[in-house]
């Protein structure tokens, strides 16, 4: 008994139409990329996580670590930015659920502890980051995001917590720009 070409065919494409509809991984993207394999290519179009990415650089995304694990603190992730979920941020995440979050002096607390951080850009003129911040508590499936360029990063300073659900993946790779 043969099966016909389009017998396969019809059923290949109803395979490949339902795992993009029914997004096995859980990915918050409609990119079939991330859909499909887990992994996608982003742009980094801005300076706000300098010196880790700079602008133009690409990175490599893979949703396969946050499917098994949770989330860790120094993870740089890519996101849906939680007020417009039709753009994509990349950051350090920070916070974790249930932590107290504080910014004094260019310093960032967690619980009460300074956190260590050699990866923020320092500025040369040795100017503290702005935008102090009273002690914020990160809701339960939630995570507090900075950019480690603190003085020119839009982040979770002045917008809140990124939801767990807005978590898309973990950058795996960096490919650095020409510049």
């Amino acid at each position: 008994m043969r099966i016909g070409f389009w017998k396969v065919f019809i059923g290949l494409m109803a395979l490949v139409v339902g795992w993009y509809l029914f997004n096995p991984l859980g990915v918050p993207s409609l990119d079939p990329r991330l859909r499909y394999l887990g992994v996608a290519p982003f742009f980094v179009p801005a300076n706000s996580m300098k010196p880790t990415l700079k602008s133009g650089d690409t990175v490599v995304v893979s949703v396969w670590p946050y499917r098994f694990a949770e989330p860790q603190r120094g993870d740089v992730a890519i996101f849906l930015y939680p007020r417009d979920p039709g753009f994509k941020y990349v950051k350090r995440l920070i916070g974790l659920p249930g932590e107290r979050i504080a910014v004094r002096d260019g310093k960032v607390y967690i619980n009460g502890e300074a956190l260590t951080e050699p990866y923020v850009l320092q500025d040369p003129q040795g100017v503290l980051p702005h935008s102090d911040m009273p002690e914020r508590l990160v809701g339960e499936n939630e995570f507090f995001a900075l950019g480690d360029n603190r003085n020119h990063s839009n982040d979770s300073r002045f917008w809140g917590s990124v939801p767990r659900q807005n978590l898309i993946g973990s950058v795996v790779k960096v490919f650095e720009s020409g510049d």
